[in-house]
This record gives C-alpha cells, structure tokens and sequence, in this order.
C-alpha cells in the first residue's frame, strides 16, 4: 500500500507544476506524442530552455540606450538562397545611444555624423559577441533607408581604411569590392602581412589568403596570359563580376609583375600550390585542374 500523502502535499503538489518547464513538456507530449519517450522530452525541453534564458535579459543588464538583437552567427556558413530563419542565430546587445552621442548632439555635431559612428559601433559590438549584423537589421533599428546606411558604412570604410564587420562583407555574400580593395591594397601596396591585414579587417588569415590569391590569379590570367574576363573566369572557376572587380582594382593599383611574384609566393606556398615566376602560372599542387587553361 502507498503511504497516504498529507494534507499539506495534497494542497500544494499541483502548484510545482506551474513552471514553464511543466507547460513545455505538456505541449511536447500533447502535440508531439512520437516524438519520444520522457527522456526524449525532457532533453528537448532542456534545450528549448536554453534558447529562452539567452533571449531573456533582465532591465537590469542593459545599459539606457541598449536592446536585445538576434544576429546570424559569425560561424554561420552562407548558403546560396539560405533564407535567415534557416540559419543560426545569436542574441546580441547592442547600443544605438551612448553618452557620447548626447554630448555632440548639444555640441552640434551633424546627425550624420553621429549616425554613422553608431550604425559602426554596433556592428562592431555584434561581432565581437559572436554575431554578424546587415544593413537590413540596422534599417530596421535606426528607421532609414538601407541605401543610405550603406552608403554611410562604405564612406567610414573608404575614410578611415578600416572594414566594418557586417554579414555582407565577413560572409561575402555582396558584390562590394571595399573590403576585396583594402585587403590587396594592404598587402601589395602597404607591405602589410596576412595576420596584420586579418586583424585590421576583421577577417580571418585564410580568408585574406584568398583574396589575394584570387587577386593574383586574376593578374596573371588577363595581363600574362591576355585573357578575357569570361575565359579568366572559366579558367580560375570564379563568377564573371568577382573577376571583373579584380580587373579593376589592377589597373586602379597599377602592380607590376615583380610586386606581384615577390607577395605572392609567401601565400601560395601557404594554401599548398606553387607559383612559376617565369610563365607567371599558377598551379595547385592538389589533384585538380586538370584541364586548367592557365597551365598551357
């Protein structure tokens, strides 16, 4: 026989059932009776939790001017038509007003000005707790046009020589060529090294590697070989506009052969191919390119 439970625990056992967790795990079993058994559910429930508690951020962790933001993770791989709800997403805090802002307000400073430092700081703010913002999130946010935000950001990046940390950019995903343009400008005409450039783009080194390596694919595929854009696009297998924001930047830079070979081959020999600085090719080490026109 089951000992009689008291009074007490008769009264006030359906009161512990009153918590988010007990909802959850009766919405679960209702709606989703194959889902599992208890065990199943109650893993479920514990990472439906999770989500909830950092989505939640008490008044009393954020600043006057800050709000709660879901950003795609940094580590988010882009996918071609990968809708945002199908990628990963980090809350993040953000301040859209400081005190600094205030203080040039009453001292008169342009509200342009201002908007862009912000649109700038929280971008960067996102970044460095893991997550990556657009011109659409800072549209939504700030309540202006996303052409003018943009053109904000691109004039930051153009002043100061600095890449602003957005998804378009970090993931690649735009047809911008300002950071392609300040990575090779770093590094073939400042001299600077990989890790110096990645640092003050907020890319990663391979991701620095690559641009240069398409830059000097590029360079070697229409200027020694005299390539066209659609036979240099075949050749090193990138999309006609990539090869064409590449052209440009070459004449706009004005490199020669030697530059190029002598920054080069510290890269190459990094991503595990060689260079021939006679012919100018380019040859992968690995087993493709097999038909690669670039080899002759």
């Amino acid at each position: 026989m089951k000992p009689k439970q008291s009074d007490r625990e008769t009264q006030y056992r359906p009161q512990a059932g009153k918590t988010l967790r007990a909802v959850l795990r009766n919405f679960i079993a209702r709606e989703f009776p194959r889902l599992g058994g208890p065990w199943v559910v109650e893993m479920f429930v514990d990472k439906l939790l999770q989500f909830v508690v950092r989505y939640q951020i008490g008044r009393d962790q954020l600043q006057p001017g800050q709000v709660l933001w879901p950003a795609v993770a940094l580590s988010e791989s882009p996918g071609y038509r990968k809708p945002t709800y199908a990628t990963r997403q980090v809350p993040v805090v953000i301040t859209l007003v400081n005190q600094e802002d205030i203080a040039d307000l009453r001292k008169g400073v342009k509200w342009t000005k201002i908007l862009q430092r912000a649109l700038v700081r929280v971008m960067k703010e996102a970044y460095a707790q893991g997550g990556l913002l657009t011109t659409s999130d800072l549209s939504v946010l700030f309540h202006r046009s996303h052409s003018w935000i943009a053109d904000l950001i691109r004039q930051y990046e153009e002043e100061s020589g600095e890449i602003v940390p957005r998804r378009g950019t970090l993931h690649d995903m735009g047809r911008t060529t300002t950071h392609k343009r300040l990575i090779c400008r770093k590094a073939y005409l400042e001299g600077k090294t990989t890790d110096v450039i990645a640092q003050e783009t907020s890319h990663s080194p391979e991701a620095v590697d690559n641009y240069l390596l398409d830059f000097a694919r590029v360079y070697y595929a229409t200027v020694k070989r005299g390539m066209s854009i659609e036979e240099t696009a075949f050749a090193i297998q990138r999309p006609r506009f990539l090869v064409e924001e590449y052209a440009k930047l070459i004449v706009e830079f004005g490199l020669h052969g030697p530059q190029l070979h002598e920054r080069t081959r510290s890269q190459l020999e990094r991503c595990g191919e060689r260079i021939n600085l006679g012919s100018g090719e380019v040859i992968p080490e690995k087993e493709r390119r097999e038909q690669d026109p670039l080899m002759g």
